[in-house]
């Protein structure tokens, strides 16, 4: 092989030719996917004027081999073509990092790179600590705004990623949906993305009408909410910060689904929370027609219990909001305005201390009313019943003991499903098997005891066709022996032995279990029905032979010397057949026929 040497700045480069055998790929080509037929195109060209521009490769240590560092395309199509060597500049001192960052920005110069491996080069680069936007801008020749706009690609749900490498969407589409959470882009791709909608389909509609729709249908006014929005100011997920133009006091719009309902579902459980703690008479409900399953489960959580009513309960009347004086109102104007408030303000406090009047009196219970925007003070007529009875304190006592008892019973179903779920994930394959988790295992071999042993195992005076219960089983298992060990793992088997059919391992599991506790049993059973299966089978071997056909005598072989010439043959001295000869064979048929 004959070889140039020349220098870069970081590493000593010779140009040669390397065989194709001795060359294998890396994980570092950014280029992940390659279209067949531009590679089937550039083998065309190689065979013709061979590889024009050298692949760069890097000696793996400790082998005759190649990695390639780039110019995997042309290394593949040259394979293609059928060639043997390729023309290769080796990188003898190439770290991995460094191998890295040549392999991502000579694929960044090419033209035909895919949207989504550019911006995945893009991210790699500026993770690894050796660029920023605008070095990188100056290394790839592109702008800072083309980078920028790239990285932000990455965070494409994979399904709109594969869109927009097979060219279904266009860039400046999926740049419009990439400024979305996974939440919203989930939407979109299922709504209006996937493959073989009938309808609604967002395909081939321009990056403009896509955000329109984006923004009509899946972000949220932030005026609906009343939870601390200062964070929302700042949000990149607030459309405020995304649009050039805001009118003023507009709080845009949450593009962030799962952080809005989490915060709009934090303040209402707070909120709730706080108004138990004011009220503690009170009761927290929700009315079936307008509930927030997500709060309900939060307040569950927390351990409050919250009950679901058929009939809305009356809702306290709202505190006035104080006026806000305008810059064009005059003094006389917003004095006017005080004190209307302060007279609403009154009436409220009347109305609100009347009602707290009727609490005391038995007349009408408070209720901390969850809806689906908001949680509001309210309250219920007490049934007239009630009232007169004079035991309403008990009553009441009564159903807060009832709920105490059912949060218990929560609380207690809720730590067996998690535990149940986490148990699966614990790895134990290696510790001791105990004697406690030896008894488990009799516990649940109870079930299958059968009846005739219950007095084995230590049940007397019990009705033998009642099912055991928990509490009788836990008393076995305590007083366990090696016979009542034997009788319940044997009564498993028997009651296992069930599911034996005639091609399953089971059947042969239950004979070896008759043949070692009942072997003159079960030879009797098998000799029976082994005897009428002979019978059987003799008499259909009998009618197989009948129906077979009878076996043609072979041929005479005869000499050619022996056989006379047709010539010689006269038609008149054939011999003819004597009828008589011919009829006992008819006879032997028809009596062969009739035996049959």
């Amino acid at each position: 092989m004959e070889a140039a040497n020349h220098t870069n700045a970081n590493n000593a480069v010779n140009v040669t030719t390397i065989a194709l055998s001795l060359i294998q790929p890396s994980g570092f080509n950014p280029r992940k996917s390659f279209d067949e037929q531009a590679l089937t195109e550039l083998a065309d060209s190689i065979r013709q004027h061979g590889v024009i521009q050298p692949v760069g490769l890097r000696p793996i240590p400790g082998t005759d081999r190649y990695e390639i560092v780039f110019g995997e395309r042309r290394y593949r199509a040259s394979l293609i073509a059928e060639q043997t060597g390729i023309p290769a500049e080796i990188y003898d001192n190439l770290s991995d990092k460094e191998a890295e960052e040549m392999a991502v920005t000579e694929n960044l110069q090419r033209q035909d790179i895919a949207p989504m491996e550019e911006a995945s080069a893009f991210r790699r680069l500026i993770e690894s600590g050796r660029y920023d936007a605008q070095s990188l801008a100056v290394q790839v020749g592109k702008s800072v705004a083309y980078i920028r706009t790239r990285m932000k690609l990455t965070t494409l749900i994979p399904e709109i990623a594969s869109l927009l490498d097979t060219d279904d969407i266009t860039v400046s589409v999926a740049s419009e949906i990439c400024r979305y959470g996974e939440d919203i882009q989930r939407e979109v791709y299922e709504k209006h993305l996937k493959d073989g909608l009938p309808y609604n389909s967002w395909r081939g509609m321009n990056a403009s009408k896509v955000a329109q729709m984006i923004e009509r249908d899946f972000t949220t006014e932030l005026r609906r909410y009343s939870f601390d929005k200062s964070a929302c100011a700042s949000c990149p997920h607030n459309t405020c910060n995304l649009l050039l133009f805001v009118e003023e006091g507009y709080e845009g719009k949450c593009a962030k689904s799962s952080c809005l309902k989490e915060k709009h579902t934090a303040y209402l459980a707070e909120k709730a929370v706080s108004m138990l703690a004011e009220y503690p008479e009170a009761n927290l409900c929700q009315y079936q027609y307008d509930t927030n399953e997500a709060v309900a489960v939060r307040l569950t959580e927390m351990g409050y219990d919250i009950e679901n009513v058929s009939d809305r309960p009356n809702r306290f009347p709202p505190e006035p909001e104080a006026p806000q004086r305008e810059e064009d109102d005059t003094d006389e104007e917003y004095a006017e305005m005080v004190q209307e408030h302060q007279e609403k303000m009154q009436e409220y406090k009347d109305k609100c201390a009347g009602l707290l009047v009727k609490v005391e009196a038995g007349e009408i219970s408070l209720a901390i009313l969850v809806g689906r925007n908001d949680v509001t003070l309210s309250y219920k007529a007490v049934p007239v019943e009630q009232r007169e009875d004079g035991n309403a304190p008990a009553i009441k006592i009564a159903e807060l003991e009832a709920k105490d008892v059912r949060n218990k019973e929560i609380a207690v179903e809720k730590t067996i499903a998690d535990t149940k779920e986490q148990i699966k994930k614990v790895d134990i394959t290696e510790a001791k098997f105990s004697n406690e988790e030896d008894k488990m295992i009799y516990f649940f071999l109870l079930s299958s005891l059968r009846r005739e042993h219950y007095e084995a195992v230590g049940l007397t005076d019990r009705d033998p066709y009642k099912a055991l219960n928990d509490t009788e089983k836990m008393a076995i298992i305590a007083k366990l022996n090696a016979k009542t060990k034997a009788i319940i793992r044997r009564d498993f088997l028997i009651a296992n032995f069930q599911g034996a059919y005639r091609t399953n391992a089971i059947s042969g599991l239950l004979f070896a279990f008759a043949k070692k506790h009942m072997p003159d049993e079960f030879a009797a059973i098998e000799s029976q029905y082994n005897e009428i299966y002979e019978k059987r089978h003799k008499r259909l071997e009998e009618r197989i032979a009948q129906l077979e056909p009878a076996e043609q005598p072979e041929e005479a072989v005869t000499d050619p010397a022996d056989e006379v010439p047709e010539e010689t043959t006269d038609e008149a001295e054939t011999v003819q057949p004597d009828p008589a000869d011919e009829a006992p064979q008819e006879i032997a048929t028809d009596t062969e026929e009739a035996a049959a």
